[in-house]
């Protein structure tokens, strides 16, 4: 801990040791400008409460690649990222944290306490795995030239335990990953009494489209599959009914020694919502969820690190078994997907040209810088800016929204997402010859609108997600290295889908609330606008 005052010449020179550590860090040069400048206007504002001779301490720690900024300023509470608007500044931090983006405040031991966690620039996973393909190929090739004694201890003897390691730390990680991030994100929303009509409508509308969408999506790729109907093949009422009970769990631990995922999610909405409810009274419960979510996730960042070693041991594997063929069966897979992003995104598009009379070329024109940023980086983080200005200087919606309505939207409205797993659901049960029945149908939509909400936004969270799903429809675990490696590239798709429609739907919302200024959106884009900006 290094201590000064809070004068103009020390937080110049704080700002610039931090500047400099932080690159040799390697901590992204945009991240890096805006932990400064963030940085820079927090003190100057606790200066201005607390006077230039209040002293505040920092601290800087780098563990695990995870890099942590600690300033601890004394005196009275003083949240300096409080907007004070209508619109629950603490929620939409609460958001914007767990998104990476913003950083936060907490009040301790009569300290103000300021976290910042910028990123290092993370390597393209796309490289690593496209890396992983290639040596995996290479390394078979010769592996195939040993005796068939050597290849088959290769294949059982190392890999096979070492891929039913790798998947069982990934179930165990899989039912606390999902659990807490539904309990911890149902209750940072916030008492939703709070939140006014917007907020409710907001979040209500967000689940409502989820399911038409994937209901709609599911219509369009569902022929894309040949899938073994076998006796289940028939409409089973009971069966189903019998489905919709299981959802229930007997009690609260069988859902994680079964690893029954819907049943974990069901304790966590209850538990969630339980917690909202008590508000101050469950404190104590709601800090130990909030840090158990954060242990788990850093957890599972860490195994996320070793997911190209694991494709190219599962490909390995694959080449010595004569089972690497199954790539050839994937090609339906991102068809499937485009085609059902495509109907979605044309929807979309026609609801709100359509329903507020703006010409077509005019609305892509204003949501196409958010989209292609977002389908370079395949990160909704690294669009949110955009995203943000987009939606009130272009698209006319409201701040009230824009401010609320974004950070949440970006977490838990994905229909992108809902839909790649809905092909992946549908593409891995043919190729595995894996029984289909209307419940196993009902199952697929219901798990992979779920898992869409649920997801965690972090590196590693498409991992546990793909194992409940895979779990769930009962397809082998050896779809999971197949599909990982389809998904780094699909995921640039999703990520754009994800953000076109969050930004239709946030115009239809601010025009069902009388919220939206129909003239700004239906003007046309002045050009160099976003230059002036200073954006893309």
């Amino acid at each position: 801990m290094e201590q000064y005052n809070l004068t103009n010449e020390a937080i110049d020179k704080v700002s610039l040791a931090l500047e400099e550590t932080l690159g040799e860090w390697g901590v992204d040069a945009r991240d890096l400008l805006k932990t400064r400048l963030a940085l820079e206007e927090t003190l100057l504002k606790y200066q201005e409460a607390f006077g230039a001779k209040t002293l505040f301490r920092k601290k800087c720690t780098r563990r695990l690649h995870r890099i942590r900024l600690e300033f601890s300023i004394p005196g009275e509470p003083l949240n300096p990222f409080d907007t004070g608007e209508e619109t629950e500044s603490e929620i939409l931090q609460g958001l914007m944290a767990n998104m990476g983006i913003a950083p936060v405040w907490q009040y301790r031991n009569g300290e103000n306490l300021i976290l910042f966690t910028p990123k290092k620039k993370r390597r393209s996973q796309m490289v690593s795995l496209a890396l992983a393909v290639l040596l995996a190929l290479l390394c078979g090739g010769l592996c195939r030239l040993l005796p068939e004694g050597a290849q088959a201890f290769l294949a059982q003897q190392l890999i096979s335990p070492l891929f039913d390691r790798f998947m069982g730390l990934l179930s165990a990680i899989a039912g606390p990953m999902i659990f807490l991030s539904v309990a911890w994100g149902i209750y940072s929303i916030g008492d939703t009494a709070t939140l006014g009509r917007i907020g409710k409508k907001m979040i209500g509308r967000f689940l409502l489209m989820s399911v038409i969408l994937t209901l709609l999506a599911c219509l369009v790729i569902r022929p894309f599959f040949t899938l073994e109907q076998g006796e289940g093949g028939l409409f089973d009422f009971s069966e189903l009914f019998s489905m919709i009970l299981d959802i229930v769990p007997g009690n609260f631990f069988t859902p994680f020694t079964e690893g029954n995922p819907l049943q974990i999610i069901f304790v966590a909405v209850l538990i969630g919502m339980a917690m909202l409810i008590l508000g101050s009274k469950a404190t104590v419960a709601a800090a130990f969820v909030e840090q158990s979510n954060y242990i788990v996730q850093l957890i599972m960042e860490a195994v996320s690190s070793f997911v190209p070693l694991f494709v190219f041991g599962s490909l390995l594997n694959m080449v010595l078994n004569n089972d690497f063929t199954v790539f050839l069966h994937t090609y339906k897979l991102p068809l499937a997907m485009l085609l059902g992003d495509l109907v979605v995104l044309a929807v979309y598009a026609c609801l709100v040209c359509i329903r507020r009379r703006v010409g077509p070329k005019v609305l892509l024109e204003k949501i196409m810088p958010t989209f292609l940023i977002a389908l370079t980086t395949a990160s909704s983080s690294a669009a949110f800016a955009e995203n943000m200005d987009c939606c009130e200087k272009e698209l006319g919606i409201d701040k009230k929204i824009v401010n609320f309505g974004v950070p949440l939207g970006q977490v838990i409205f994905m229909p992108g997402v809902s839909i790649l797993f809905l092909a992946v659901g549908f593409s891995m049960a043919e190729i595995y010859g894996v029984t289909v029945s209307p419940v196993w149908m009902a199952a697929a939509l219901l798990i992979v609108i779920v898992l869409a909400v649920a997801a965690p936004p972090i590196p590693g969270g498409a991992l546990t997600c793909y194992t409940i799903l895979f779990v769930q429809l009962k397809i082998p675990m050896e779809a999971i290295a197949v599909t990982i490696a389809l998904n780094v590239i699909l995921e640039f798709v999703t990520t754009a889908v994800d953000l076109f429609c969050l930004q239709a739907e946030l115009v239809e919302l601010a025009a069902s609330l009388d919220l939206l200024d129909l003239k700004r959106l239906r003007e046309r884009k002045k050009p160099g606008k976003g230059k002036e900006n200073g954006r893309c």
